[in-house]
């Protein structure tokens, strides 16, 4: 049997309300050729039965489904890691089990894969009121969060200089590992499995791993992907503590794994990632926020510190704008 053209994978937690609508979008792609590969993180609602349910009833066999089921609740980062490796699609593609996708985002992605030849494919997002409840209020939330193309993305791309810049920044492209076709033999290769250590922020740690391998890029500039609102989802329900260690971890790790390739970019998005914890307001202590400052520090030059030390007693935006100048020059 010949491998699929795409593995979507989906990580599953109590999804009841959510998860009908979004399986059913994928059994509407006008590209079939796919597997759907569902890991459930130890559901304790109506989720299984209602995926079951929908298995069973694929009476036209629209596609290959595998539904696994971790042994204990260990996160969206471990789920999908399980997906990975149990893919055998040539591109693999994350849907989150509250979101949705149009009927011809597969179709489009591969279409654009194919005609470039490249590791990655971007789609493009749209919000929509998907379910009874929701509140005006939150869907306007929704909607300004999911604006995450400022400005038109190229088309394609195979100078590795500007990849990388794109791909690391965070105002162009959105970084969360839903709603983008990526080779999954380049996944394997470079071992670009999510951190499963850190709880928060893990999708903006793994793109910054992932900026370091894509080779040739390319963007749909038609809307692939819906997102929806789920009030249980990590991301809809901060926990300060998760916040500081999930800070703490990333900074850290990005810091650690810098390379000299657009060292610079590197650098740049790590003081992004500081410069949001502090402004959370998270790190009320002195000792916890000096650590942080002091990981960015770690890696700069004496200019580049007095800048960044300058800037974080005035918090003049002059001085911030000379600091990302001196390190993108």
């Amino acid at each position: 049997m010949n491998a699929p053209k795409v593995s979507i994978i989906i990580p599953v937690y109590n999804a009841e309300t959510f998860i009908a609508d979004c399986i059913n979008s994928v059994l509407a792609q006008t590209e079939q050729d796919w597997e759907l590969i569902l890991v459930d993180d130890c559901s304790k609602d109506n989720t299984l039965e209602i995926i079951q349910s929908i298995i069973n009833g694929d009476v036209n066999g629209n596609g290959n489904f595998f539904l696994l089921r971790q042994e204990r609740n260990q996160g969206p980062s471990a789920a999908r890691n399980r997906g990975i490796r149990e893919a055998k699609g040539e591109y693999v593609f994350f849907l989150d089990a509250d979101d949705t996708i149009t009927p011809d985002c597969i179709e489009l992605l591969y279409e654009l894969a194919k005609q470039h030849d490249v590791d990655y494919v971007q789609g493009k997002y749209q919000s929509s009121c998907l379910h009874e409840g929701w509140e005006v209020q939150k869907v306007q939330e929704v909607q300004d969060a999911s604006l995450v193309q400022k400005r038109e993305l190229p088309s394609a791309l195979s100078d590795r200089r500007e990849i990388k810049r794109l791909l690391l920044n965070h105002n162009k492209i959105q970084f969360t590992p839903h709603n983008r076709l990526v080779r999954r033999q380049m996944i394997i290769d470079n071992n670009l499995f999510f951190n499963e250590e850190i709880k928060v922020r893990e999708d903006f740690l793994w793109m910054t791993f992932v900026a370091k391998y894509v080779k040739r890029f390319a963007s749909c500039d038609k809307p692939t992907y819906i997102r929806g609102y789920n009030e249980d989802s990590l991301t809809n329900n901060i926990n300060k503590e998760r916040e500081i260690a999930g800070y703490r971890f990333l900074i850290e790790t990005m810091v650690a794994n810098y390379d000299r390739f657009q060292l610079g970019y590197q650098k740049e998005l790590a003081l992004e990632a500081l410069m949001m914890a502090l402004k959370a307001g998270y790190y009320h202590n002195e000792a916890e926020r000096q650590h942080l400052i002091e990981e960015v520090m770690s890696k700069n030059n004496c200019i580049e510190n007095i800048l960044l030390k300058l800037y974080l007693r005035t918090y003049n935006p002059k001085v911030l704008h000379l600091l990302v100048r001196i390190y993108k020059r």
